[in-house]
């Protein structure tokens, strides 16, 4: 795939997923699915408008980091640090499109509970939110495809390092949150997992940069 398409998706998928988010979603932690189904119900509008930009999101941003990852991969095999790089990209590569079918399954689920409680009573919406709980497990994949992602833009010195380490860096936050439930404090979690969009879409930001510089040298 070319480079500034790679940097598009890796751009458009945070800012799709984060702004809704923020603008038009119901923030459903820490609720039971009966409570989830009765929140996202009083915006039914907002929630289905941000389910479906979620869905797009995640398709821009789960295919472009696993094209991202494709591209660090090299053909030189006379380093051991080469061999680990492709070796770590594409394994988290494949995490991270693994997550996609998950995640749109997850957002799908919302908002089919939305129309089903609609018709046929909260109870049922609680039971399809309830039974899609378990896709959940999408966000470890995530942490640990971009934690991955990261040793190997960090061991191929790309962006000088920086970027793979801050990657290294989110991602072990948002891992500590997630086994911590919580009790680490909001900032461990704001820094976590705001940290693997912002740095995402940075990443974006730099890959047309850098594409674009290289075709003027040309």
């Amino acid at each position: 795939m070319n480079s500034k398409v790679i940097g598009s998706f890796l751009i458009l998928g945070p800012l799709l997923l984060v702004i809704p988010w923020f603008t038009l979603g119901v923030d459903a932690s820490g609720m039971s699915p009966t409570e989830h189904i009765a929140a996202v119900l009083e915006k039914s509008t907002q929630s289905q408008a941000s389910g479906i930009l979620n869905v797009f999101g995640a398709i821009f941003l789960f295919t472009g980091l696993y094209y991202l990852a494709k591209s660090l991969k090299s053909d030189d095999s006379s380093s051991c640090c080469i061999v680990t790089s492709n070796s770590l990209a594409a394994i988290g590569g494949l995490l991270l499109i693994l997550c996609l079918p998950l995640f749109v399954t997850l957002v799908g689920a919302e908002l089919i509970a939305i129309d089903a409680a609609k018709e046929f009573g909260n109870d049922v919406g609680a039971t399809i939110l309830a039974a899609s709980t378990g896709l959940q497990m999408c966000g470890f994949l995530m942490i640990i495809g971009l934690f991955l992602v990261g040793a190997s833009l960090t061991l191929k010195k790309k962006y000088k390092g920086i970027v793979g380490a801050l990657f290294m860096i989110v991602t072990i936050l948002a891992f500590i949150d997630i086994i911590s439930g919580e009790a680490t404090g909001e900032v461990v979690s704001i820094i976590g997992w705001m940290g693997m969009f912002l740095m995402t879409l940075i990443t974006g930001i730099l890959t047309i940069v850098t594409t674009l510089q290289k075709e003027n040298q040309s």
